[in-house]
């Protein structure tokens, strides 16, 4: 019977290994071929450089990167077994979809899992962030939205004063004369810890403490003192290892994990976020819906449902850490931007896109700002509505907060720049006002193009007006192979200079380099792993013939012959089990 069990068991695990096998090595196939058509993508695009790629040529280079987009989208969205491959765990619906000219990545970010023995559970499967790169990682956020704690928070969503989760348990408090042992082990909530304190203790009360970072003390007496009962952690995970004088003493913070449950109010210490303006997201390849209306949510999760709800594509999570949110961009080749409606929600979240921090090299999709190179400085000239002149040397800048505080510096109250109120971009506000437009330009004779860089181009250059905005030029774009090949696409078929179609298309290939380098790698590991499943599928197929073979020669055995060698086995066992007993009690007096 325990070897029937046995082999069912690892007839089981057989027959997940085999599924992971097939599925592994499908992936492997797929990848294979993936490297293969970036391959071709890089030298097609190599292919439009230059005096000899006349537009005939280019053209029939993007039609193949066209076709080549579509061969990719069939292997993202291959099956096996009813299963897409590079779903992650959402395996029953269909990865990737063309959307308005652009790919769009629906599927999960998790991997898959299969038990594989008795005590070992294998992870297999790819997602399409990972390998194709269909969402984009710029827009994480960047406020630790940090909220307090509520009798309703679960002890498992808090860090704990030491960093390492609340391990519950006994504390003991103790005033010298008497001493409690309080038992919170079945403490499931902050609000269960406060109760039981309470419930069991004379010598102190507990509630939340005045910030919400963690729990009050007050102590009904003299000095007491909480500590730990034995070797557990408890009072210290729980902030309240102290000596609590008379009066009250907050305990640690407990550092609360952001959840779906969170309550809006509870954010950013208890000051909560602007909901009532509300956020501006716009992607490139989808028809503008207006500000995303977010006064009705109560609840963390409803935010982030309302975000993923906007059909704008993009997808709201929390981050692993539990301490902000992060906006992905899902739609390839569509340029998202998040800006604020009036209000300070995006910097609330942490979500704007192009903020005070936004690193100026990071700027245009990766281009960066050229505020200094070869020994020459990058200046801008605004040019007031009095015709006033001020030139602003940025080469110092490596933020968009550098940029303000400088132009800023050199205007004096003149001119003001600062963040957009609704959108993105720089804003500039001719204070004293003139007869002639507000103007900014780049300096002519340092070789730069900064203040386009900065967003100051075309009819955002120029107002007849007291306000002039610069445009968006921190927009986000999924950074893999299928924003790649649109893009590479586009640039081929660009008209107008050819140094400035050259400098695209190079800079594109760039770019197919790395992910064809990313599929590669990818290839290599799963081929890895396809050769570890197939050496545990041969040692589990070893294992189930020698099982086999065990109980055969069982069933076989002959029970009438199997009985006699028994009662032989046992008499003889008692023989020497008699002889034994005697020989242990004789002496040397016994050979005399």
């Amino acid at each position: 019977m325990n070897l029937d069990g046995t082999l069912e068991r690892m007839s089981s695990y057989l027959e997940n290994i085999k599924y992971t096998d097939t599925i592994m090595s499908s992936t492997d196939d797929a990848l294979g071929q993936a490297v293969d058509l970036v391959s071709q993508a890089y030298s097609l695009a190599l292919g439009g450089i230059g005096a000899g790629a006349d537009e005939e040529m280019r053209e029939a280079n993007a039609l193949e990167i066209d076709q080549i987009i579509q061969q990719l989208m069939t292997l993202g969205n291959r099956q096996v077994m009813d299963a897409y491959i590079f779903a992650g765990m959402n395996v029953e619906e269909q990865p990737f979809q063309s959307v308005q000219g652009g790919v769009m990545f629906t599927g999960d970010l998790n991997s898959r899992q299969v038990r594989v023995s008795n005590d070992s559970l294998l992870n297999f499967g790819l997602n399409g962030r990972d390998t194709f790169g269909a969402l984009s990682s710029r827009v994480q956020g960047t406020v630790d939205l940090d909220p307090d704690l509520s009798t309703d928070t679960l002890l498992s969503d808090l860090n704990g004063a030491l960093n390492r989760g609340i391990r519950k348990g006994n504390i003991i408090i103790s005033d010298g004369a008497s001493t409690e042992n309080i038992n919170l082990s079945d403490c499931v909530t902050v609000g269960d810890v406060i109760d039981k304190i309470n419930n069991n203790s004379t010598l102190v009360t507990a509630a939340l403490s005045a910030d919400g970072s963690g729990f009050q003390l007050t102590a009904t007496g003299a000095n007491v003192t909480v500590t730990e009962a034995g070797t557990g952690y408890a009072a210290r995970d729980l902030g309240l290892y102290a000596t609590v004088a008379a009066g009250a003493i907050a305990g640690q913070d407990i550092d609360a994990r952001l959840t779906l449950n969170t309550d809006i109010s509870l954010l950013a210490s208890g000051a909560g976020i602007d909901l009532v303006s509300g956020l501006t997201i716009t992607n490139s390849l989808v028809d503008d819906i207006g500000p995303i209306d977010l006064s009705s949510a109560q609840t963390l999760g409803d935010l982030i449902s309302l975000l993923n709800n906007s059909g704008l594509g993009i997808r709201a999570e929390i981050n692993a850490d539990g301490t902000g949110i992060n906006i992905l961009n899902q739609l390839s080749g569509s340029e998202m931007s998040i800006g604020e409606n009036g209000g300070t929600t995006a910097a609330d979240l942490g979500v704007r896109t192009m903020n005070g921090n936004t690193v100026l090299s990071d700027m245009n999709a990766g281009q960066g700002v050229a505020t200094s190179a070869n020994g020459k400085a990058g200046v801008i000239r605004i040019i007031a509505r009095d015709d006033t002149q001020y030139d602003i040397d940025l080469s110092s800048a490596t933020t968009v907060q550098d940029v303000i505080d400088l132009i800023n510096a050199a205007t004096g109250a003149h001119i003001t720049a600062s963040l957009a109120s609704t959108g993105n971009g720089i804003t500039l506000t001719d204070t004293i006002s003139g007869a002639n437009n507000l103007r900014v330009t780049t300096v002519s004779d340092n070789g730069y193009f900064v203040a386009e860089q900065l967003g100051f181009v075309g009819s955002s250059a120029s107002a007849a007006s007291d306000t002039l905005t610069g445009a968006d030029v921190n927009k986000v774009l999924p950074e893999g192979v299928f924003s790649n090949l649109i893009a590479l696409a586009e640039a081929l078929r660009m008209g107008g200079d050819q140094s400035e179609r050259d400098a695209e298309i190079s800079r594109v290939a760039n770019a197919l380099a790395g992910d064809r380098d990313r599929l590669s790698n990818y290839h290599g590991e799963v081929g890895a792993i396809v050769q570890t499943i197939e050496s545990r599928r041969e040692h589990m197929e070893d294992n189930i013939l020698a099982t086999e073979t065990l109980r055969s020669d069982i069933r076989d055995i002959d029970f009438t012959e199997a009985i006699t060698r028994y009662q032989n086995l046992v008499t003889a066992l008692q023989g020497n089990l008699m002889t034994g007993g005697t020989i242990n009690t004789l002496t040397l007096l016994d050979y005399l």
